[in-house]
């Protein structure tokens, strides 16, 4: 009896290890039949290695900030759901250029395995409008809105520029130089709005990132800049910028006077910066869910929480249908003002 229980084990076991070697040879000969058997045998689950976080932007702006912000605690959480955490990890990687295109390109072609993502907002709004996208911002898989911030019309802190009718007297004498961050972003359309609203005589002069900008500001190569709050509340604290004009009614600076007070409500938080997270087209639901939940739990994490508490950034996350509410939301005011955006976004490029 033995020895039969015996010859029955090792039969059990050749019989199993030529089905996994047949199974293994039809990998070779059936290459997506071989991922399935890969899995199946638990091979690379997701989050198993590092995962690119791209920012469309020069490094020290708002967007830039706060993903560094978030990196940290989000590898923290996607490790917490991996098989491999020692390999789990978030590179930041920033990639200016073409107002945001460069990276919205990358991200589009890139493989939707959940390795690659990226944070920007209203150039996928603009190009949308322009017809210079490239393809339908609806494909992309957007996983969340991490922030909102409003925008402030900033100086030199030893600028003679103190109030709007200081604008508006600067712009009479001279075409006022307006400096702006990223062609086509919400900075550029927030001063384009802002100048077609109000009618001054102003010119956007544009720059390659916030912090290219500010330090143009600080050089004083242009008299005002139109900035998202989050990017210059460091250097307004530091007394190197100082708030001329707000764009919402809820601001950190109540004493600055708001667009409402100089007779322009109408562009009170029209133009916020969306700092999107999206991701390729085709994500699997999986991955996805994954991904979602991860930030969830990042944006309610206490220690980043308390980082946020001295950085003092815009977090105000949206997720799920209320978040593709939002994106069709925006890209519906945006195709409202085409006529203005193409006039001074493409006529005068």
């Amino acid at each position: 009896m033995d020895n039969e229980r015996k010859c029955g084990k090792e039969w059990l076991k050749r019989r199993d290890f030529l089905k996994v070697a047949g199974l293994a040879g039809g990998t070779a000969a059936l290459g997506s039949w071989g991922i399935n058997v890969r899995e199946a045998w638990g091979a690379e689950a997701f989050p198993a290695r590092k995962i690119t976080w791209i920012v469309g932007l020069a490094a020290g702006g708002g967007t830039d900030i706060m993903v560094r912000g978030l990196a940290p605690h989000f590898q923290k959480h996607l490790r917490e759901v991996s098989r491999l955490p020692e390999k789990v990890g978030v590179v930041v990687k920033n990639l200016p250029g073409g107002g945001g295109l460069r990276t919205m390109n990358e991200v589009h072609r890139a493989k939707p395995d959940g390795y690659t993502m990226a944070c920007d907002g209203e150039m996928l709004h603009t190009n949308t409008v322009l017809g210079t996208l490239g393809f339908d911002l609806f494909e992309m898989t957007y996983l969340s809105r991490i922030a909102a911030a409003s925008k402030v019309l900033v100086t030199n802190s030893k600028s003679s520029i103190n109030t709007w009718e200081d604008i508006a007297k600067a712009a009479r004498k001279n075409v006022l130089k307006l400096g702006i961050s990223g062609f086509g972003g919400s900075n550029h359309v927030a001063a384009v709005l802002f100048i077609e609203t109000t009618k001054v005589n102003a010119r956007p002069v544009i720059f390659e990132g916030s912090s290219g900008l500010s330090a143009a500001l600080i050089r004083g190569d242009v008299p005002v800049g139109m900035q998202s709050e989050d990017s210059v509340k460091n250097l307004i604290d530091a007394q190197e910028l100082r708030p001329v004009l707000t764009f919402s009614e809820k601001t950190r600076y109540p004493k600055v006077q708001n667009v409402k007070d100089v007779g322009f409500p109408e562009l009170n938080d029209v133009v916020s910066s969306q700092r999107y997270v999206v991701a390729p087209p085709g994500m699997p639901a999986g991955t996805k869910k994954l991904l979602v939940e991860a930030l969830q739990k990042t944006l309610t994490d206490k220690a980043f929480l308390a980082w946020n508490e001295k950085a003092q950034m815009s977090v105000d996350p949206v997720f799920g249908p209320e978040l593709d509410k939002l994106v069709r939301k925006i890209q519906q005011f945006y195709s409202s003002k085409e006529k203005t955006l193409r006039e001074y976004l493409l006529d005068q490029k």
